[in-house]
């Protein structure tokens, strides 16, 4: 019966040239040649030849794979290789393994489908992957690298695939067409699948992407609508404040102007009084008593020590309101001073010179001020924003302890940074967002007008920089400048 019913013939193209391989092979062949009439009648004989033939495909699996991978390590082929080698005999192993699960289970799995994994599988692992690794050792043999067999088999695949062709007319019993058919859809569902996980993964990607965008670009155009109400609110105060100091000066000018006449006429006016003094007691009894009961009752003392106080409180209150008169001129020029190429560092030490007394006692200085190129801008501007901001560091030091500001200075590609940092009583965040307002002070009644920081932002902002604070309670404030290395051609905000 095993000469009519012969499941598979082995011929030349099983060889791989390995004696032991061939051999191994040869008597699984056998084995199947000798199950195949008792599986192909579909009966209840072929149910009970699947369970025997399932335990002889494993003991041979056993022995056959453990055999064709000590020999490959033994032949030192490479690891890439080995590993996927050693993929397909797992796989055959867990198909076996799966069947006998079933078949004890169950009783289910029939001799057909048993052959037809049997022939599928020998088709594809003696005729192509076993040719394979007997192709890569002769290779090897021949004096290629492990890693150049390797790529060798892989190039000359299309080959291997003309012998698996030629073999085929050797077999008995082919593949049906159902099955070719379904190993086909099978195939193209994998491929379709692969295809829909890049397509979900591009999506995923594009989504990721496009909402990253979509974020960065909303806090671009935040910060731009934050810089634009800005820079409104600072054009319509400077309007405002050119018109009050226009309008404050002229008053200022002649009260300033008087009250200085009025402190010499008062000088004068006790100086004659001083001379009746000298000649009060040259005058009749009854008019000395009239005049000393009119410098009793005016009480002329007092006065002496009290009008020169009026009227030296009344000047430094004038001054007081000139300085916030300047700082409204000041905050409302549109540009003023040379546009020049200068070293920024050299403007941060002219800055801690002017400032040197209000951090005298105060601060301990620490400068890391790193080398910087030339920057176009306006020496002078920047000199009053660096002494505003380092005047307002030592006012926020702990009056009881020194106090450290540390200055620094760094340039990127196109731009250049100043820091002034202090370790002071810092600000919270609602002062922070309040900080560069017009007229906003957190100092006391007296000891600021409240548009140090408005001019200074305003100043740097006509550099077409941004002035940047970064503050925590206890713990400090750093103020940073950044501002471009070269000017556009329009300067003017």
């Amino acid at each position: 019966m095993s000469d009519t019913l012969t499941f598979m013939t082995w011929s030349r193209h099983f060889e791989t040239g390995l004696a032991l391989v061939d051999q191994q092979h040869h008597a699984l062949v056998d084995m199947i040649n000798q199950a195949a009439p008792h599986l192909a009648v579909n009966d209840d004989v072929a149910k009970r030849a699947v369970g025997p033939l399932l335990d002889n495909l494993t003991r041979y699996a056993l022995v056959h794979f453990r055999d064709e991978e000590q020999l490959m390590v033994q032949k030192r082929m490479a690891p890439a290789y080995l590993q996927q080698h050693h993929k397909t005999h797992q796989a055959f192993v867990d198909e076996v393994t799966a069947m006998r699960r079933q078949y004890e289970q169950e009783g289910t799995v029939s001799g057909t489908d048993l052959l037809r994994f049997l022939s599928s599988w020998l088709s594809f692992h003696i005729l192509l992957e076993d040719q394979r690794m007997a192709s890569q050792m002769r290779d090897m043999d021949s004096g290629q690298s492990a890693q150049q067999a390797f790529e060798h088999v892989n190039q000359a695949q299309d080959g291997a695939h003309a012998v698996y062709n030629s073999a085929m007319l050797d077999f008995f019993t082919l593949l049906t067409e159902r099955n070719q058919k379904l190993a086909l859809a099978n195939a193209e569902v994998r491929q379709a699948q692969t295809a829909l996980q890049v397509l979900n993964q591009s999506l995923e990607q594009r989504v990721q992407e496009r909402t990253q965008d979509l974020a960065a670009t909303i806090q671009q155009l935040e910060q731009t609508q934050g810089q634009l109400l800005q820079a409104e609110k600072m054009a319509a105060v400077g309007q405002l404040a050119a018109g009050v100091a226009h309008e404050i000066n002229n008053p200022i000018g002649f009260i300033t102007s008087n009250l200085g006449t009025l402190a010499e006429d008062v000088k004068k006016l006790f100086s004659l009084l001083d001379t009746v003094d000298e000649v009060r007691t040259d005058l009749p009894a009854p008019r000395r008593a009239g005049l000393d009961a009119a410098i009793q009752q005016a009480d002329l003392t007092y006065l002496r020590e009290d009008v020169p106080d009026l009227i030296r409180e009344s000047l430094d209150g004038l001054a007081r309101v000139k300085r916030i008169v300047s700082d409204l001129q000041e905050f409302s020029r549109a540009d003023d001073g040379q546009w020049t190429a200068v070293n920024l560092n050299e403007v941060f030490e002219s800055a801690l010179n002017v400032a040197s007394n209000a951090l005298k006692y105060k601060a301990t200085l620490v400068k890391d001020l790193q080398t910087l190129p030339p920057v176009v801008c306006i020496a002078t501007q920047l000199n009053q924003v660096l002494v505003n901001l380092l005047v307002n560091a030592a006012q926020a030091l702990d009056k009881d302890k020194q106090g450290t500001i540390t200055v620094r200075s760094g340039a990127s590609t196109d731009k250049v940074w100043l820091e002034v940092a202090d370790n002071g009583c810092g600000m919270t965040q609602e002062v922070q967002k309040r900080i560069f307002e017009p007229f906003y002070t957190t100092k006391p009644v007296g000891q600021g007008t409240g548009l140090g920081l408005s001019i200074s932002w305003e100043i740097i902002a006509r550099h077409h920089g941004t002035l940047e604070v970064n503050s925590s309670q206890r713990q400090g404030t750093t103020f940073r400048i950044t501002l471009p290395q070269h000017q556009p051609q329009n300067r003017q905000v």
